[in-house]
């Protein structure tokens, strides 16, 4: 039935796994649907009581599809519209963020090896985010010429404040786990081996506890701290439509595949 994620169900606790290893478990567009479809199966299912998001073969997320960035990227140089507007899959992926957000259950990123980009933003949509102290993080979307998205500008923003948000957006630079626990954009960060036992015992302590409790908490947080998380994701779409359609990212997508530093000019 999926062909992006491995879904299961066990003791009260539904587990995700992002399944496409080759690319490090980039977000595409078929993975960002799977994973919105599971969401909706679960969401009024009460053997699922909270909910573990992961990757295969010991990464998170790598971010966007770099493929597909590429794909798109050339057919713009030639004066082709993409395959799909740009701003439709960031529609697409902003559902999936708003599908997090918006399930009344608690859901938790177990995270490892890596974690860039879109897979940040993922991390950052759920409730709780744990990950081996030496995951390596970083929001590198300038890395392709683009600009935060999925939410990450309100989240990152509302975790760390707006100084080292344009620190952490503008620079791209790595972090690990153990320093994204220090900044507060995760709730904790453990050793390696300690990982899978950490993640589900909190799954289990939240599988058995009150879940209508949980559902008016989370209520309450996307309320208070998220009430313009929509409009945020509209402005971010807007944003990555027009960057791209620019030769800098072109460039920056060709640098990334053939493994050198980028010639940024400004257009």
């Amino acid at each position: 039935m999926y062909q992006y994620i491995l879904p299961s169900v066990a003791d009260g606790i539904g587990t995700v796994i992002l399944n496409d290893p080759p690319k490090r478990n980039a977000l595409g567009q078929a993975m960002a649907s799977e994973l919105q479809q599971v969401l909706a199966d679960w969401r009024f299912d009460h053997k699922v009581r909270t909910i573990i998001l992961r990757g295969a073969e010991g990464y998170f997320c790598a971010g966007g599809d770099i493929t597909s960035m590429k794909r798109r990227a050339d057919r713009y140089a030639q004066g082709l519209p993409g395959e799909t507007p740009a701003k439709a899959n960031m529609d697409n992926f902003n559902r999936l963020i708003l599908a997090i957000r918006q399930l009344e259950k608690p859901v938790i990123s177990w995270i490892e090896g890596a974690c860039a980009g879109g897979g940040m933003s993922l991390a950052m949509a759920c409730d709780f985010s744990i990950a081996d102290e030496n995951t390596k993080m970083s929001f590198a979307f300038v890395g392709v010429g683009l600009a935060p998205d999925m939410g990450s500008s309100l989240f990152l923003t509302r975790r760390v404040g707006p100084a080292r948000a344009t620190d952490l957006f503008m620079t791209g630079r790595r972090f690990t786990g153990r320093e994204a626990e220090q900044m507060n954009i995760i709730t904790r960060a453990v050793p390696a081996g300690e990982l899978e036992e950490t993640v589900m015992k909190q799954a289990a302590q939240l599988a058995a506890g009150p879940a209508l409790s949980y559902r008016e908490i989370k209520a309450s947080v996307n309320r208070i701290l998220y009430p313009e998380l929509s409009s945020c994701m509209d402005i971010e779409a807007d944003y990555a439509d027009r960057l791209t359609h620019t030769a800098d990212h072109a460039e920056a997508v060709n640098a990334f595949l053939e493994k050198r530093k980028p010639v940024f000019q400004g257009r």
